[in-house]
């Protein structure tokens, strides 16, 4: 029978069972023993995480990206290009058109991902941003121009106020285009994780609690996972991540994604790139965010916007995609590192 561990605090269950995985050990012939495997359940979104032995993801080097990230060929983000392909908002839905915020540029996006949607790209006067180049200031402009747009949005259709700001980094990432950017998300209905979220908080509520994610901040401030606060801007890995490397960071200054100030951008974007750069230290290439709102309940459910990262493997030739049947037909992770290492790796820089 498996172990199970459980600790209650501030309404939030964290649920780990030790499963002990039984197979062939080779040092010992091919005699069946036993190696550890741990079953982790989300107490926010309520998804199952096993931490597996054996089979390591991270790269021993760092991927050499120089031949798939060299210009060439027609890029519609890149100077020359850009002014020429990229289209002006209406001004009736963005003032400024094309935002831009110093290298930043926030355009329409041509797939309807959602109602109303843009890509921002980081940098609007080179091809390609290496990792190591992701810079406070760099991630900042990005975002303030993102946040610009949501902003916009909302006063042109108050009723789009599902918002979230998200990204994919090179094609291990599911990334289409080379030129690093960003997509914001705007509509009348929320993305399933997002729904997921809100649903928790306003079961949290019900419970006699006020706020979800503050609550899960201060259930973790002491722990092993909890990284450190910049401004308003609390950075901790999740006790169960959804994938490898995984950070979080709750953001305390607004209930909603428009409710975010400059000094709030300004300290997010220092904690993400001191993240990006252990990234960097670590040897990985590829990674998505999740910058997500609470929607036009969010200061009523006493939610806070929650931004999620995860490395992606490698951009190699032959690159080992790190999504399997696990993840995509039954909603059940695996990753080889726990957030506890992830959160000390992290932690002196913050």
């Amino acid at each position: 029978m498996a172990e199970v561990t459980v600790r209650e605090v501030n309404g939030l269950r964290f649920e780990e069972r030790d499963l002990r995985g039984k197979v062939p050990v080779l040092s010992d012939g091919g005699a069946f023993g036993e190696i550890p495997l741990v079953r982790r359940v989300d107490p926010i979104f309520g998804t199952g995480v096993r931490f597996v032995s054996g089979a390591k993801i991270q790269p021993e080097t760092r991927a050499d990206v120089a031949e798939l990230t060299s210009p060439g060929g027609f890029c519609p983000f890149c100077p020359g290009f850009h002014e020429k392909y990229t289209f002006p908002f209406p001004s009736e839905m963005v003032p400024e058109g094309k935002i831009r915020r110093n290298l930043a540029l926030v355009v329409p996006n041509i797939v309807a991902y959602s109602t109303y949607s843009s890509v921002g790209v980081y940098d609007s006067t080179r091809h390609f941003v290496p990792m190591e180049e992701f810079e406070a200031s760099l991630l900042h402009d990005a975002f303030a121009a993102m946040l610009q747009y949501v902003r916009d949005i909302r006063a042109y259709d108050a009723q789009a106020a599902y918002s979230s700001i998200n990204a994919n980094y090179l094609p291990p990432s599911g990334s289409s285009l080379i030129h690093p950017h960003l997509q914001s998300s705007n509509d009348y209905v929320p993305l399933a994780m997002q729904s997921a979220l809100i649903e928790r908080a306003r079961r949290h509520r019900k419970e006699g609690r006020e706020r979800l994610l503050m609550d899960y901040v201060e259930a973790e401030r002491e722990g092993p996972r909890y990284i450190g606060r910049l401004g308003n801007a609390h950075f901790l890995t999740p006790f169960a991540p959804s994938g490898f490397r995984e950070v979080w960071a709750v953001l305390e200054g607004g209930a909603d994604l428009t409710d975010l100030g400059d000094d709030d951008v300004t300290a997010f974007a220092d904690g993400l790139a001191k993240v990006i750069a252990a990234y960097v230290e670590w040897n990985l290439g590829s990674f998505n965010f999740a910058l997500t709102g609470g929607g036009p309940d969010a200061a009523a459910l006493g939610l806070n916007p929650l931004f999620r990262i995860v490395a992606r493997s490698n951009p190699d030739p032959y690159y080992r995609s790190d999504v399997t049947y696990f993840e995509r037909l039954y909603g059940e992770l695996m990753v080889d590192i726990t957030p506890e290492e992830t959160a000390a790796g992290l932690r002196e820089s913050f």
